[in-house]
Protein backbone atom coordinates (compact mmCIF):
# COMPACT_ATOMS: atom_id res chain seq x y z
CA UNK A 1 0.00 0.00 0.00
CA UNK A 2 1.12 3.83 -0.77
CA UNK A 3 0.31 6.18 2.23
CA UNK A 4 -0.39 9.80 1.13
CA UNK A 5 2.10 12.80 1.05
CA UNK A 6 -0.24 14.62 3.65
CA UNK A 7 0.45 11.42 5.97
CA UNK A 8 4.02 11.72 5.24
CA UNK A 9 4.23 15.52 6.04
CA UNK A 10 2.54 15.18 8.92
CA UNK A 11 4.60 12.24 10.46
CA UNK A 12 7.65 14.58 10.21
CA UNK A 13 6.47 16.68 12.41
CA UNK A 14 4.72 14.02 15.04
CA UNK A 15 8.01 11.75 14.98
CA UNK A 16 10.11 15.26 16.48
CA UNK A 17 7.25 15.52 19.13
CA UNK A 18 7.47 11.96 20.37
CA UNK A 19 10.56 11.40 19.74
CA UNK A 20 12.74 8.36 18.41
CA UNK A 21 11.24 5.12 19.32
CA UNK A 22 12.41 1.56 18.15
CA UNK A 23 10.39 -0.82 16.51
CA UNK A 24 11.17 -4.85 17.23
CA UNK A 25 8.66 -5.63 14.92
CA UNK A 26 8.93 -8.17 11.38
CA UNK A 27 7.34 -7.42 8.62
CA UNK A 28 5.49 -11.00 8.52
CA UNK A 29 5.01 -12.47 5.03
CA UNK A 30 1.52 -13.80 5.25
CA UNK A 31 -1.95 -11.89 6.73
CA UNK A 32 -1.80 -10.66 9.86
CA UNK A 33 -3.71 -7.99 12.00
CA UNK A 34 -0.94 -6.01 14.39
CA UNK A 35 -3.47 -5.68 18.03
CA UNK A 36 -1.96 -2.98 20.32
CA UNK A 37 -2.87 -0.86 23.51
CA UNK A 38 -4.09 2.55 22.55
CA UNK A 39 -2.20 4.50 25.58
CA UNK A 40 -4.35 7.78 25.36
CA UNK A 41 -3.04 8.02 21.22
CA UNK A 42 0.89 7.33 22.07
CA UNK A 43 0.22 3.92 20.89
CA UNK A 44 -1.32 5.05 17.23
CA UNK A 45 1.33 8.24 17.29
CA UNK A 46 4.51 5.65 17.77
CA UNK A 47 3.34 2.42 15.79
CA UNK A 48 1.98 4.45 12.53
CA UNK A 49 4.86 6.96 13.31
CA UNK A 50 7.84 4.25 13.57
CA UNK A 51 6.57 0.85 12.29
CA UNK A 52 9.03 0.18 9.41
CA UNK A 53 6.10 -0.69 7.24
CA UNK A 54 3.09 0.67 6.13
CA UNK A 55 -0.24 -0.52 7.95
CA UNK A 56 -3.81 -0.14 7.76
CA UNK A 57 -5.39 0.91 10.82
CA UNK A 58 -8.73 0.75 12.06
CA UNK A 59 -10.20 4.33 12.82
CA UNK A 60 -13.64 5.58 14.31
CA UNK A 61 -15.98 6.65 11.18
CA UNK A 62 -16.46 9.70 12.36
CA UNK A 63 -12.74 10.97 11.73
CA UNK A 64 -13.07 9.58 8.16
CA UNK A 65 -15.62 12.47 7.16
CA UNK A 66 -15.08 16.21 7.88
CA UNK A 67 -18.41 16.69 9.04
CA UNK A 68 -18.46 14.19 11.65
CA UNK A 69 -15.35 14.49 12.75
CA UNK A 70 -16.19 18.29 13.35
CA UNK A 71 -19.16 17.57 15.23
CA UNK A 72 -17.65 14.95 17.54
CA UNK A 73 -14.79 17.55 18.74
CA UNK A 74 -17.15 19.91 18.70
CA UNK A 75 -19.74 18.24 21.19
CA UNK A 76 -17.36 15.74 22.76
CA UNK A 77 -13.60 15.45 21.79
CA UNK A 78 -12.88 19.33 22.79
CA UNK A 79 -15.27 20.19 25.55
CA UNK A 80 -15.62 16.76 27.40
CA UNK A 81 -12.57 15.23 27.09
CA UNK A 82 -10.35 18.82 27.12
CA UNK A 83 -12.81 21.01 29.41
CA UNK A 84 -13.38 23.59 26.36
CA UNK A 85 -15.63 26.17 27.07
CA UNK A 86 -18.18 25.63 23.94
CA UNK A 87 -17.14 28.29 21.20
CA UNK A 88 -13.75 27.72 21.63
CA UNK A 89 -14.21 23.98 21.02
CA UNK A 90 -16.66 25.19 18.33
CA UNK A 91 -13.78 27.17 16.70
CA UNK A 92 -11.30 24.49 17.22
CA UNK A 93 -13.38 21.55 15.92
CA UNK A 94 -14.05 23.87 12.27
CA UNK A 95 -10.42 24.27 12.15
CA UNK A 96 -9.02 21.01 12.63
CA UNK A 97 -11.90 18.99 11.01
CA UNK A 98 -10.78 18.97 7.55
CA UNK A 99 -7.47 18.15 8.30
CA UNK A 100 -7.92 15.63 10.75
CA UNK A 101 -10.58 13.76 8.07
CA UNK A 102 -8.35 14.34 5.27
CA UNK A 103 -5.04 12.67 7.23
CA UNK A 104 -7.21 10.10 8.09
CA UNK A 105 -7.84 9.34 4.41
CA UNK A 106 -4.41 9.73 3.61
CA UNK A 107 -2.78 7.19 5.84
CA UNK A 108 -5.16 4.39 4.58
CA UNK A 109 -7.81 4.30 7.76
CA UNK A 110 -10.46 1.66 7.74
CA UNK A 111 -13.35 3.05 9.18
CA UNK A 112 -15.01 1.11 12.15
CA UNK A 113 -18.90 1.49 12.25
CA UNK A 114 -18.92 0.59 15.56
CA UNK A 115 -22.48 -0.54 17.51
CA UNK A 116 -23.92 -0.25 14.13
CA UNK A 117 -24.83 -2.31 10.71
CA UNK A 118 -22.25 -0.66 8.97
CA UNK A 119 -19.69 -2.73 10.83
CA UNK A 120 -20.23 -5.22 8.33
CA UNK A 121 -18.69 -2.89 6.22
CA UNK A 122 -15.67 -2.69 8.31
CA UNK A 123 -15.38 -6.36 8.00
CA UNK A 124 -15.61 -6.45 4.18
CA UNK A 125 -13.04 -3.77 3.74
CA UNK A 126 -10.32 -5.03 6.11
CA UNK A 127 -10.22 -8.51 4.46
CA UNK A 128 -9.92 -6.77 1.41
CA UNK A 129 -7.21 -4.87 2.56
CA UNK A 130 -5.62 -8.17 4.10
CA UNK A 131 -5.77 -10.12 0.61
CA UNK A 132 -4.17 -7.27 -1.55
CA UNK A 133 -1.25 -7.85 1.23
CA UNK A 134 -1.40 -4.91 3.62
CA UNK A 135 -1.03 -5.75 6.97
CA UNK A 136 -3.75 -4.40 9.48
CA UNK A 137 -3.25 -2.56 12.90
CA UNK A 138 -6.02 -2.47 15.54
CA UNK A 139 -6.53 -0.70 19.24
CA UNK A 140 -9.05 -2.51 20.81
CA UNK A 141 -9.37 -0.72 23.98
CA UNK A 142 -12.38 -0.23 26.10
CA UNK A 143 -10.72 2.14 28.25
CA UNK A 144 -8.93 4.32 25.15
CA UNK A 145 -7.74 6.95 27.85
CA UNK A 146 -5.83 5.40 29.91
CA UNK A 147 -2.10 6.44 29.76
CA UNK A 148 -1.01 2.45 31.22
CA UNK A 149 1.17 0.63 28.46
CA UNK A 150 -0.70 -2.12 29.06
CA UNK A 151 -4.47 -3.13 28.02
CA UNK A 152 -7.30 -3.85 30.10
CA UNK A 153 -10.56 -4.75 28.84
CA UNK A 154 -10.83 -4.76 25.11
CA UNK A 155 -13.82 -4.56 22.48
CA UNK A 156 -14.28 -8.94 21.21
CA UNK A 157 -15.50 -7.79 18.03
CA UNK A 158 -12.31 -7.67 15.88
CA UNK A 159 -11.54 -10.98 16.71
CA UNK A 160 -14.48 -11.75 14.35
CA UNK A 161 -12.40 -11.04 11.33
CA UNK A 162 -10.92 -14.50 11.84
CA UNK A 163 -14.01 -16.06 10.72
CA UNK A 164 -14.66 -13.65 7.47
CA UNK A 165 -10.78 -14.57 6.55
CA UNK A 166 -11.54 -18.34 6.74
CA UNK A 167 -14.19 -17.77 4.21
CA UNK A 168 -12.21 -16.10 1.54
CA UNK A 169 -8.37 -17.99 2.49
CA UNK A 170 -7.21 -21.18 4.07
CA UNK A 171 -4.43 -19.35 5.00
CA UNK A 172 -4.52 -18.82 9.13
CA UNK A 173 -5.06 -15.17 10.34
CA UNK A 174 -2.15 -14.13 12.62
CA UNK A 175 -2.98 -11.93 15.35
CA UNK A 176 0.17 -10.17 16.34
CA UNK A 177 0.46 -8.24 19.70
CA UNK A 178 2.27 -5.36 20.14
CA UNK A 179 4.14 -4.62 23.14
CA UNK A 180 4.51 -0.71 24.24
CA UNK A 181 7.98 -0.21 26.48
CA UNK A 182 7.50 3.54 27.02
CA UNK A 183 10.41 4.33 29.23
CA UNK A 184 12.89 2.23 26.61
CA UNK A 185 10.82 3.66 23.56
CA UNK A 186 10.02 -0.01 22.25
CA UNK A 187 7.59 -0.86 20.23
CA UNK A 188 8.04 -4.74 20.97
CA UNK A 189 6.25 -7.94 18.98
CA UNK A 190 5.24 -11.09 20.51
CA UNK A 191 4.24 -14.06 18.98
CA UNK A 192 1.13 -14.32 16.37
CA UNK A 193 -1.95 -16.17 17.67
CA UNK A 194 -4.15 -17.63 15.48
CA UNK A 195 -7.68 -19.28 16.24
CA UNK A 196 -7.77 -23.36 16.07
CA UNK A 197 -10.98 -23.62 13.90
CA UNK A 198 -11.47 -27.19 14.76
CA UNK A 199 -11.61 -25.86 18.20
CA UNK A 200 -15.20 -24.61 20.37
CA UNK A 201 -15.35 -20.89 18.79
CA UNK A 202 -16.62 -19.08 21.94
CA UNK A 203 -13.42 -21.17 23.78
CA UNK A 204 -11.63 -19.69 21.32
CA UNK A 205 -12.16 -16.52 20.85
CA UNK A 206 -11.46 -15.76 25.28
CA UNK A 207 -8.25 -18.11 24.74
CA UNK A 208 -7.01 -15.78 21.66
CA UNK A 209 -8.49 -12.21 23.02
CA UNK A 210 -6.37 -13.66 26.68
CA UNK A 211 -3.15 -14.44 24.81
CA UNK A 212 -3.28 -11.18 23.08
CA UNK A 213 -3.45 -9.42 26.56
CA UNK A 214 -1.09 -11.16 28.36
CA UNK A 215 2.00 -10.49 25.37
CA UNK A 216 0.53 -6.75 25.35
CA UNK A 217 0.77 -6.74 29.11
CA UNK A 218 3.61 -8.45 29.89
CA UNK A 219 6.32 -7.00 31.87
Amino acid sequence: MRRGRLFAFSRFFVRRYIGRWQADVPERQGPAVYVCSHTNLLGPLAALCWLPFPVRPWVYHVFMEKGSCRAQYRDFTFPKRFGMPGPLAGLCAWASAGYVSRLMASLGGIPVYRGSRRIIETFRETIAALQAGDPVLIFPDVDYTDEGAGIGAVYNGFLKLDRFWSRVSSAPLDFVPLRLETEERRIVAGPAVRFDRAADRREELVRVREALRREINRP
